[in-house]
This record gives structure tokens, C-alpha cells and sequence, in this order.
């Protein structure tokens, strides 16, 4: 069982990184045949692939995860309000210190933004949607240990780990009784006493380099019952026919850009037509002839005129030579199938949606339909990218000050959205705002406008400064009423 989930998670991960041509599903030749590995390699070179799985994931990840989630910090003792308006100094250092990290973390991923392992939240929910499984670790750069003025990030880093490098050990209720980590340079383990809560690590040096000769290290640190490696946990969104649909996609592709060659360089089939060359004396034969072939071959294109002759047969009988011409097939058949088996991968990512952008004749209901099922998708692992988020926040300020802040929690809301809304959606936002159906926050969030609130304080200041302005204006009117006569009245003074 644990073979085939192995299995199953680096095929889905093949996939997602475009490495198809190993589930090619086309004409191949059979294993043992003359010529396999020369035609196979052939086929390789013209393969053509359109990776419409990557799109659809990185899609859902960009909907959950492209803008900073909400978060905000509560003690123990209060209420979970993020409207509260009095908040105590402790709170408010706190925000600060996480502040701090989110924009270093943020200016970090901004310069290595070339590398795809640079954002580990992203590459985290990615492999979640993809595997099933994602992680996220928490760690302290030895380079950094002993600098007095390093950032705050540069001494708390997080990154997303490689697939394959984290196990986690989980006792018959389904609760984590270790969680091992497996690097370069050794093996991180980690175990939690349920008892007094505290996190003990365990590094065994797999012996290269300079650590060649160390022993294993051990320590205890307080995180109040957390582990500073969490596992993101949810169903794949990539199924048998999802991938099913992908190789049909990259067959119609390939088969096509075969066709195209065979457009582009018109294949002939000449028959019973002697080749070019000349008869000369065959001097181990005195009195007969031999054939040689002219290494050009058959000389044809613009401006040139080619001569064929039969093969000479027994006595003064020649074959009558011939010309076969292969014909490319009409591309239709690959066209459509192409934005057939597409239309399908994108519905059956509930990402309909994208079809509906470039179609008008889709209804309002059909995309009001189509814009829940894509919801519903990204809301159900919404929750789990939330709790791993805040945990996070909550291991950082343990790292900080775990006295201080043991009492500390963080609440965390993703700021999800499809981020796309058809002209007749704003039309019919529009309609409903002037109605008063609808509210003007949630008008504005509709319209996909990022901080509805924001916005609204920024339209009453304009409001305001106008009403002021048409204030002012009155009293200079009516101390200078000649100041906006028309041409008629002055001429009539």
C-alpha cells in the first residue's frame, strides 16, 4: 500500500512538472523490435506537450494563497476579535515582531523570485494539491546563530522541504509521535512529550564535509505543544482522468505537429524508377555493364528539371516509373479533439469558469454555477493552509520569546478569489448596489476590489473634500455676483 501511495505521488508529481513523455499513450514500437530505442527517440523529439494540470494547480494556489492572508493575535484570556479596539502592549509587540518577519520573508522570496522553491508557502500548497501531502519547517540558519545584527528572518527561516524528505510517524489514533527530516547533510528528528508539551530534536550527521566527525546533538525547546514541521494533509485535486485527459491532449498535439511535417516536407514515393547515377564498364565482368549510384540522389526543387526512367528488365523492356505523394490529413480532427479533451480537464477542475472568458453564450446562471464549483474547490483546503499558517505565526514568536508569548495565539483568513468577473457581472453588481440590494462593501468586494474598507475611507475623504469645496464656492458667489453672469445679462446692463 505504502509503495503504491509512493507511486502515485511521483506520477501526479511527474505530471505537474510537465515530465509526460513517459506516459505517452501513442503508436510506439514494441520492446524487442528492431530499431526501438533509434524510433522512440524519434518520437521524443517531436513530442508536444500543453501542461494544463500545472495551469489548473497553480491557478487554485494563486486563488488561496496569492494575496497575504488576513492574520491577526489574541492572548488566552480574550476574546477572538480582531475589531477590538484596545488591545494590550503585549499584543501590540507581538504584531510587530511577526510584522517584521512577513515583510523580511517576503523581501527574501522577492530576490531569489527566479527560483521555484523561493515562496515555501506556495511550493507548500502546491505539493499539497498535487501529493496530497505538503510541508513547512521552521529552523535556525547555523550561519547566523552567533551574528548579533542578523534579521530577524535570517535567524527564523522557513522553507518547504523537498518531497520525500519528511516522514511522519503516527500512533493508532492518528496522532504524531515523531516526524523525521532527512537533508544533506544528516537527519533532523523530532518527538513531542505530551506531558509537559516540549519539543526534543535529535541531529545525526550523515558524516561528509566538515561534520564528518560529529556526534549526534540533542535538545529540548518549549513551542507549547507544537512542532516546528507541519504537515499540510488533503486529498489530491489530480485523478486518473485528469491524467487521462493530459496524454490526449499531448498526443492530438504531437500527432499534429507530425502532420505539419509532413505538410511542410511533402513526402513522395517514387516506384519502378531507376535511381541516379550512370552505367559504366563492370571491369570484373569484360563486356557487361554496372550500375553506380549517384551519391546526391535525386536532385529536385525550384528551377530544376528531373528526368526518370524506368528500370531496365530483360531485352529493351523498361518499368513504367510512378509517384506516390502522402498527403498531410485536414488538422481538424486535432484541433478539435485538443479543445475537447481541454474543455473537460478544465471542468473537471472545476475551473469551468476559464471556458466561460472566452465564451458569450454561456448564461448568467451557467456562470454563476460555474464560479461556486470553483469556490467550493479552494474552500476545502482552506482550512487546512489557515491552521498551518497560524501555526507558524505562533512558533515564530516561541522562537522570539517563548516566556512572553507561551499565551499568545494567532487567527488566521485566507483572502481567496477567482479573480476573474465578466462585464456583465459588473453590470449586474452595479445594479444591485443602486437597488440597495446589496451593500457597498460587499458591492466592492464582488467587484474584486482587495480591502473593501480601505477603499470606502478613501471614496467619503473624496466626498468630503468636495462638499467642502462646493461650501467655499457659495459665499464667493454671493459676494461677487457678476462673477458668473451670462454674455446676455451683461449686455442688457
Amino acid at each position: 500500500m505504502e509503495s503504491q501511495k509512493t507511486e502515485k505521488t511521483t506520477e501526479n508529481w511527474s505530471y505537474y512538472c510537465g515530465d509526460t513523455f513517459q506516459f505517452w499513450t501513442g503508436p510506439k514500437p514494441a520492446e524487442g523490435e528492431p530499431q526501438t530505442e533509434a524510433i522512440t527517440k524519434q518520437i521524443e523529439e517531436g513530442y508536444i506537450s500543453n501542461n494544463l494540470i500545472k495551469e489548473c494547480v497553480d491557478r487554485n494556489v494563486a486563488a488561496m494563497i496569492g494575496l497575504m492572508p488576513h492574520w491577526f493575535l489574541y492572548a488566552g484570556s480574550e476574546v477572538s476579535d480582531p475589531s477590538k479596539e484596545e488591545r494590550s502592549p503585549q499584543i501590540i509587540e507581538a504584531e510587530k515582531i511577526l510584522q517584521t518577519w512577513i515583510t523580511q520573508m517576503l523581501k527574501h522570496i522577492a530576490m531569489q523570485d527566479s527560483d521555484e522553491d523561493a515562496n515555501p508557502l506556495t511550493m507548500a500548497v502546491t505539493q499539497m494539491l498535487v501529493t496530497g501531502r505538503g510541508y513547512l519547517r521552521l529552523y535556525r540558519p547555523k550561519r547566523y546563530k552567533n551574528l548579533s545584527n542578523a534579521k530577524l528572518y535570517q535567524k527564523i527561516r522557513l522553507h518547504c522541504p523537498p518531497l520525500g524528505s519528511v516522514r511522519v510517524d503516527r500512533d493508532d489514533d492518528g496522532e504524531i509521535e515523531q516526524i523525521a527530516y532527512t537533508y544533506k547533510g544528516g537527519t533532523e528528528i523530532q518527538s513531542l512529550d505530551p506531558e509537559t508539551g516540549k519539543l526534543t530534536f535529535t541531529v545525526t550527521y550523515s558524516g561528509s564535509g566538515n561534520n564528518e566527525q560529529s556526534p549526534p546533538e540533542s535538545w529540548e525547546s518549549d513551542f507549547g505543544g507544537r512542532w516546528t514541521i507541519y504537515e499540510l494533509r488533503s486529498p489530491p485535486i489530480i485523478n486518473k482522468d485528469i491524467k487521462r485527459m493530459q496524454n490526449a491532449i499531448n498526443k492530438a498535439l504531437t500527432m499534429l505537429g507530425r502532420n505539419l511535417d509532413l505538410a511542410g516536407f511533402l513526402e513522395r514515393v517514387i516506384t519502378n524508377a531507376q535511381t541516379p547515377g550512370e552505367w559504366v564498364e563492370d571491369p570484373n565482368r569484360p563486356g557487361k555493364q554496372r550500375f553506380i549510384p549517384d551519391k546526391r540522389g535525386l536532385q529536385m526543387g525550384a528551377g530544376k528539371t528531373t528526368f526518370l526512367s524506368g528500370i531496365k528488365l530483360d531485352g529493351n523492356n523498361y518499368t513504367t516509373p510512378g509517384v506516390t505523394y502522402r498527403d498531410p490529413i485536414d488538422i481538424s480532427t486535432f484541433v478539435s479533439s485538443v479543445g475537447l479533451f481541454a474543455a473537460r480537464l478544465y471542468l473537471a477542475f472545476n475551473q469551468g469558469h476559464i471556458l466561460a472568458s472566452g465564451d458569450g453564450a454561456i448564461s448568467g446562471i451557467s456562470r454563476v454555477q460555474l464560479r461556486q464549483d470553483a469556490n467550493l474547490t479552494i474552500d476545502r483546503p482552506a482550512p487546512v493552509i489557515e491552521n498551518a499558517f497560524a501555526n507558524i505565526l505562533e512558533v515564530v514568536l516561541r522562537f522570539v520569546e517563548p516566556i512572553n508569548y507561551k499565551d499568545t495565539f494567532a487567527t488566521v483568513k485566507l483572502r481567496k478569489g477567482i479573480n476573474y468577473i465578466t462585464p456583465e457581472e459588473t453590470a449586474e453588481t452595479r445594479t444591485n448596489y443602486q437597488a440597495r440590494l446589496i451593500s457597498r462593501t460587499t458591492a466592492m468586494s464582488a467587484l474584486g476590489i482587495e480591502d473593501p474598507d480601505a477603499e470606502a475611507a478613501l471614496i467619503d475623504e473624496e466626498l468630503a473634500k468636495d462638499a467642502m469645496s462646493a461650501a467655499f464656492s457659495i459665499p464667493e458667489m454671493l459676494n461677487n455676483p457678476t462673477a458668473n453672469q451670462t454674455e446676455d445679462n451683461a449686455v442688457a446692463e
